[in-house]
C-alpha cells in the first residue's frame, strides 16, 4: 500500500502521468452528467484540476511544463487535421489573390 501512497505524493514522471490522467478521467466522467438539464462537458476537467490543487495534489513543475507543451502540440496537430483539407482548395477559389492583397 506504500507504493500507492508514494505514487501520488513523490514527484516523478509516473506520478505526473497518473495524476493528469486521473484528473482528466474524473473531469470527463463528470462532464457526462447533467445537472438540472445542463452539462458542462469538458469544462469539468478544469474544475477537477482546481479541486485537486486545492486538496494539495501537486506535480513536478518540469513535468507540468512538458505536459503543457505536449498539449499545445496535440492541439495544433488536431487543428491542422481539421483545417488542412480545405486549405489548398481555398487557393483555387481566388485565395491566391486574397493572399497577395493581404
Amino acid at each position: 500500500m506504500e507504493w500507492l501512497y508514494s505514487l501520488f505524493i513523490e514527484h516523478s514522471a509516473l506520478q505526473a502521468v497518473v495524476v493528469l490522467s486521473l484528473i482528466s478521467a474524473i473531469g470527463l466522467g463528470l462532464g457526462r452528467v447533467h445537472f438540472w438539464g445542463v452539462s458542462l462537458g469538458v469544462t469539468f476537467v478544469f474544475f477537477a484540476g482546481i479541486l485537486a490543487g486545492h486538496l494539495g495534489l501537486s506535480v513536478d513543475p518540469q513535468m507540468l511544463n512538458y505536459a503543457e507543451s505536449f498539449g499545445l502540440v496535440i492541439f495544433v496537430y488536431s487543428l491542422g487535421l481539421q483545417v488542412g483539407p480545405g486549405f489548398f482548395s481555398s487557393f483555387r477559389k481566388g485565395g491566391v489573390t486574397l493572399n497577395m492583397l493581404a
